[in-house]
């Protein structure tokens, strides 16, 4: 199972540097800047916050902390926005993006 799963309703496409999530049920179209987009397809391709992290450490110079933090804020905000898989859209953030264990 991903680390984050989109709502059916949210279309992504990451053929660009930058991606895009459409959501259907609004019409409406977000941009992703290139790290949000590398992050959001790493978080769907890997099953847990330390298989995203030792991925993302291999392009990124930062932290396992920054790195963990900063897949949990890009879950945050798309939660916010009712586009991932849960409770009303919005993501179980505590249970299953949580930081790292060093």
């Amino acid at each position: 199972m991903p680390l984050i799963g989109l709502a059916e309703h949210a279309v992504f496409d990451d053929t660009d540097d930058a991606g895009l999530i459409l959501d259907t049920r609004r019409g409406v179209c977000l941009t992703l800047n290139s790290t949000a987009t590398y992050m959001l397809r790493t978080a769907l391709a890997c099953d847990s916050v330390p298989a995203a992290v030792a991925r993302l450490r291999e392009d990124f110079d930062a932290d396992d902390a920054t790195l963990a933090a900063g897949l949990a804020g890009l879950a945050d905000r798309l939660g916010e926005r009712s586009l991932l898989l849960g409770g009303g859209g919005c993501p179980p953030r505590r249970r299953r993006l949580r930081r790292a264990e060093r």
